[in-house]
């Protein structure tokens, strides 16, 4: 049904967007990743968003490798993308998800999503942050050595 199809395509255009927004700070930053993983969270006091970079074996946070502004802009960027998704599952009627696990594989150029409809944060005792943090150390696991 195209109305489906409509919600597909904008909900992967956005993060495609994403994405791009990530390997835009790559290269302005002169470096490369094999995998960007990016985290992003949503509810009605928090949008957020952090990524990490996979390269030869090691994961990298944003702080590790950019300087403070450039995460600035990323941060603000990336909520935009956020009010977009935002945006496009209201239009649609449909439920957004509060968290977004996506990992893009830059060398093979795959892309593979995790969605949770379950506003952890209100229910939970963690912040956003440590919900990243745990993405983060879980990532950091499961990378060949």
């Amino acid at each position: 049904n195209n109305m489906l199809k409509g919600f597909e395509d904008a909900f992967v255009d956005v993060q495609a967007s994403v994405i791009s927004l990530c390997l835009e700070l790559l290269s302005n930053s002169g470096r490369t990743a094999e995998k960007i993983y990016v985290y992003l969270y949503q509810n009605n006091d928090i949008d957020y968003i952090d990524a990490f970079f996979e390269q030869e074996g090691k994961l990298y946070t944003t702080n590790d490798w950019f300087p403070a502004e450039k995460i600035s802009d990323f941060f603000d960027c990336g909520v935009e993308d956020i009010e977009k998704l935002i945006d496009i599952c209201n239009a649609y009627d449909s439920k957004c998800p509060h968290e977004l696990k996506l990992i893009y594989n830059v060398v093979t150029k795959s892309f593979d999503s995790e969605y949770n409809y379950e506003n952890i944060i209100d229910i939970g005792e963690k912040s956003v942050v440590e919900l990243a943090k745990d993405w983060f150390d879980d990532c950091d696991k499961n990378i060949t050595k």
